[in-house]
């Protein structure tokens, strides 16, 4: 799998720290393996989402010489002589999720096809990275420009749930291996935020059961 820098999912983080923080609803927005945490979501609740990609996805293979079959609605394209099927899936797509795992979930934007997102490995903590000795702060309240400590990687997952491309570029889809080109590196999971709240409001939460007072 390619990894992405770190930078993206220290942004993913704060997009979805910023939009609890801020109490507004409305509008699709990146899903974190962060904001998964912080609702407690279950994996059948994640399946009740809908689903959207966040970039265009293209996906292409060279046919053999003479070969014309393609799957379902896919296109032939002729590049330098040589026939290339094509698979495309146009920004904001939707689709639903037909399979979770603790870092991954795979989407089906068609009858019969899927494609499987990854958070990234390591989470990201505001935990101090220490080569030398340092002295301490004598007045740290003087001092508010001091840069805060580099965040570390801790944990199994974090970040943006991306597109899982091998090395190679090679993405699997529909049993066979197709080469992701263009945005589709970019490519990541987005769902709207007014069905993470229907989600979340419709829970079942039991009252208990108290014994009956003598």
């Amino acid at each position: 799998m390619i990894n992405r820098k770190s930078s993206l999912a220290t942004a993913a983080l704060a997009a979805s720290t910023l939009f609890f923080a801020s109490g507004c609803g409305g509008g699709l927005i990146p899903f974190t393996h962060e904001l998964r945490e912080q609702q407690g979501l279950t994996n059948e609740e994640l399946k009740n989402l809908q689903w959207y990609v966040s970039h265009r996805i293209t996906l292409r293979r060279q046919l053999e010489s003479g070969g014309r079959q393609v799957t379902g609605t896919h296109k032939l394209l002729v590049v330098s002589g040589k026939t290339i099927e094509e698979v495309v899936i146009e920004q904001h797509t939707p689709g639903i999720a037909v399979n979770v795992t603790d870092g991954s979930i795979t989407v089906s934007f068609e009858q019969g096809s899927s494609l499987d997102f990854s958070a990234q490995s390591g989470r990201l903590s505001p935990e101090p990275q220490r080569s030398f000795a340092e002295a301490p702060e004598p007045f740290p309240g003087n001092n508010p420009d001091r840069p805060s400590t580099p965040a570390v990687a801790t944990g199994l997952f974090s970040g943006n749930y991306f597109l899982v491309v091998e090395p190679g570029g090679k993405v699997r889809f529909q049993t066979r291996d197709f080469e992701a080109v263009e945005d589709s590196f970019q490519a990541h999971l987005m769902i709207d935020s007014d069905t993470l709240d229907e989600v979340v409001e419709n829970r079942k939460v039991l009252k208990g059961l108290r014994l009956p007072s003598k």
